[in-house]
């Protein structure tokens, strides 16, 4: 199967709930743009409905640029019970993006991987919490985890040399321990349970801030769309990396996270211009 066919329909008379709705939960005062990133990339790959739990603080940052999300923000504790309400409408959930490290993100993020009851994407400092708490917690089917090296590291226990000295076998332990596994870097693997598939798109003009917290909203995006996660974590890791080929025509320096975003959309659409010319041939 090719990628493109990977894409969701399109009827006419689709709306916005069609799209899928996804929950991210991040930001912090010291990381405030993060989730932002994670929603943009989620809206520029099409999803319906983007939610965002935060601070306030961080709301109102992220609100002044992309006022197409939806924001729900908490202060001294975490707003279960609006969560609860919250979950008949939400397909997808991403947690992580700029959470920062803390006693708080742990407990957040490990309660969420236990018992949020739809899709759950966990990233940068999700991961890291993951890694604190991970002996309490067992592998999910519908969870896709996204880590560099460092945080793959962490996850296993072991050092990021390690890591890079056979990449493959990292891939396979986190995926046999967490789920399906996205591990970042040159050439992105991806694995769960037998299925393995290695990215061939992108280059150094994704390495900068905030790629991988679009990355986690693109894939994000299409496990709202009802993707499963290793279709989707597939689908979203190879428009990201196309997307870094088309802003490296203009050179590798240079790029913003939210130009990696701008471009997914470009590359979206391409694909499904070039399924939809092929249908017709046929």
């Amino acid at each position: 199967m090719k990628v493109r066919d990977l894409l969701p329909p399109r009827p006419d008379d689709m709306h916005k709930g069609h799209r899928g709705r996804l929950l991210i939960v991040g930001g912090s005062e010291r990381y405030p743009g993060a989730p932002a990133l994670s929603a943009l990339g989620a809206l520029r790959s099409g999803a319906g409905v983007v939610t965002l739990l935060s601070l306030q603080t961080v709301c109102a940052a992220c609100a002044a640029r992309l006022p197409e999300v939806v924001y729900c923000y908490e202060d001294d504790k975490f707003r279960w019970k609006e969560l609860a309400m919250a979950q008949k409408k939400i397909d997808a959930v991403v947690i992580g993006p700029g959470l920062d490290r803390s006693v708080a993100t742990e407990l957040v993020t490990s309660r969420m991987w236990r018992e949020w009851p739809t899709k759950i994407l966990v990233d940068g400092d999700g991961l890291n919490a993951l890694a604190a708490v991970q002996k309490d917690l067992t592998a999910r089917k519908d969870s896709v985890i996204t880590p560099h090296e460092g945080e793959a590291a962490r996850l296993l226990e072991t050092t990021p040399d390690e890591i890079r000295a056979d990449r493959f076998y990292a891939v396979s332990e986190l995926s046999a321990k967490w789920g399906c596994a996205v591990l970042k870097g040159h050439h992105t693997l991806i694995a769960s349970g037998e299925k393995f598939l290695e990215i061939k798109y992108g280059n150094p003009a994704l390495s900068v801030p905030g790629s991988g917290d679009v990355l986690s909203g693109c894939i994000g995006a299409f496990l709202g769309m009802g993707l499963e996660p290793f279709d989707a974590a597939v689908l979203g890791a190879t428009v990201h990396g196309m997307a870094g080929d088309y802003l490296a025509r203009e050179g590798v320096d240079g790029v913003l996270a939210s130009e990696i975003a701008d471009a997914i959309r470009k590359i979206i659409n391409a694909l499904r211009n070039s399924k939809n010319d092929n249908n017709e041939k046929k």
